[in-house]
């Protein structure tokens, strides 16, 4: 509507009108709510005594306010949503350390346990060696002889 050439003339034509008229007081306050159409042109003063509990009351219900609360409770609960999801990657990154800790501990008392039993083998070798070393030049060159 308010690229309709027309209504817009009609509209400040109106709220010309209204705001320079002196049928209210001096201290009043002015609510004015512009429609589509110029049938939903309202105005609303009152005097300027307790003009901010008035206010108050009448917005209470406003399209803005309740729009305002909206966004505040929708921004609250996305704070708690990235703070909760903050946490939980923390401790999933936790889980992760821990785990890659545990596997490398694993892996290093594989590693361990490997070079003993190659050490092992080589010394069980060394040994059959020597002592079929040993038993060859016992036969071949016999002591008690």
């Amino acid at each position: 509507m308010k690229d309709d050439p027309e209504y817009r003339e009609k509209i400040l034509s109106v709220l010309q009108r209204d705001l320079t008229s002196s049928f209210a007081p001096l201290e009043a306050s002015l609510l004015i709510r512009v429609g589509a159409t110029l049938k939903d042109y309202r105005g609303d003063s009152w005097s300027g005594f307790n003009n901010d509990t008035e206010f108050n009351a009448r917005s209470k219900n406003s399209y803005y306010k309740k729009t305002s609360v909206k966004k505040d409770s929708q921004k609250e609960l996305l704070e708690e949503y990235l703070e909760d999801r903050a946490q939980v990657k923390k401790y999933q990154q936790e889980m992760l350390n821990e785990k890659i800790v545990k596997r490398e501990q694993e892996r290093g008392r594989l590693l361990q346990l490997w070079s003993n039993e190659k050490l092992l083998a080589k010394a069980s070798n060394a040994y059959e060696t020597n002592v079929m070393t040993k038993v060859v030049t016992d036969r071949v060159f016999p002591l008690d002889e």
